[in-house]
């Protein structure tokens, strides 16, 4: 049997008589496009492309071949629109709770991706701290929720499907004065406000231990000036407009860094980083819609994981020949 995509890339190259422009409009490589056709041609035994020095032509059986091609790939595309509609990915509702830094790390590029392959589902996303996301998913306000699970795992009436770390770091102001010092310390930072929204127990303990004085356990909201909101918003303005510092993924703040707004200081901290996953009511089937959304959500939050922790492996290192520079500062 003949794969229909090998009937689509030769319909594709007929269109275009260049391997080229063709693989750029199937969005594959040359050699990719090159090797399905001779596959093509060695399943049917004949040649159907005279190749020439900047163009292609079909052969009179390559010909013959294309018209039969045509009425096979439609009639395919029209059973797969069909199946679609079944499995309801070309009409509905979906609603998605998610907490405010997930929200800022990778809600756009989710929804943008999922509305260009399913543009008549209409996606209602709604943002609250996740410490109430969980109650207003209970409550059936939502078909699922992207959140911190680190306070999750003891809930037997959700479902929790982990998703790969996003790792984080301390930003200020793109002219902070922690950005002059000749030897930075961590210990430093204590002196400035820090900007935070809610944090898990998970990050708040290791924080504290940072900024322990003299050896003793503190509490870190009593032990330090912090403004508190769950407005990311916010808080990217109160670290632009002054000397607090903050805590960030570089997917928050990408064009920021590289226009010097924000600096990212130059300190690795494991301890910070996301524990993001996908919640769901225990025992109720997803919706085809939400699959679709939940598959997007998983490739973008696994490409965006990568950059992160690429970024956060650069902080603190010194250039050869250079005095360190923290990321982002001008």
């Amino acid at each position: 049997m003949i794969e229909i995509r090998l009937l689509r890339n030769a319909l594709t190259l007929a269109e275009y008589r260049n391997f080229a422009r063709a693989a750029h409009a199937l969005n594959i490589s040359q050699p990719t496009l090159t090797r399905s056709i001779q596959a093509l041609e060695t399943r049917l035994g004949t040649r159907l492309f005279d190749r020439k020095a900047r163009t292609v032509q079909p052969t009179p059986t390559g010909e013959e071949l294309l018209k039969r091609a045509r009425l096979i790939v439609v009639s395919s595309l029209a059973l797969e629109d069909e199946i679609q509609q079944v499995r309801g990915l070309h009409q509905g509702t979906l609603t998605l709770g998610i907490g405010p830094y997930a929200a800022s790390i990778l809600l756009g590029r989710v929804l943008g991706r999922f509305n260009a392959s399913y543009p008549n589902i209409r996606v209602t996303a709604m943002v609250d701290d996740w410490v109430n996301l969980p109650r207003r998913l209970k409550d059936r306000e939502f078909d699922m929720l992207l959140m911190e699970t680190s306070e999750l795992a003891h809930d037997r009436d959700l479902e929790i499907m982990p998703l790969l770390h996003h790792q984080g770091f301390f930003f200020c102001s793109g002219d902070h004065p922690a950005l002059r010092l000749a030897s930075p310390v961590l210990s430093n930072l204590a002196r400035y406000p820090f900007a935070l929204p809610t944090l898990p127990q998970r990050i708040l303990t290791p924080l504290a231990n940072l900024f322990r004085r003299d050896g003793e356990r503190c509490d870190i909201l009593d032990s330090l000036s912090i403004i508190q909101s769950n407005d990311v918003a916010l808080i990217r303005n109160t670290v632009a407009n002054s000397q607090a510092i903050g805590l960030a993924t570089y997917g928050m703040l990408a064009e920021d860094l590289a226009s010097g707004r924000f600096a990212a200081l130059p300190f690795q901290v494991p301890e910070v980083r996301t524990g993001y996953g996908l919640v769901t009511r225990k025992g109720l089937s997803l919706s085809p819609a939400a699959t679709a959304l939940i598959q997007s959500l998983v490739d973008i939050n696994a490409e965006q994981s990568v950059r992160d922790r690429q970024f956060v492996e650069t902080l603190g290192k010194k250039p050869k020949g250079g005095k360190r520079t923290p990321a982002g500062a001008r």
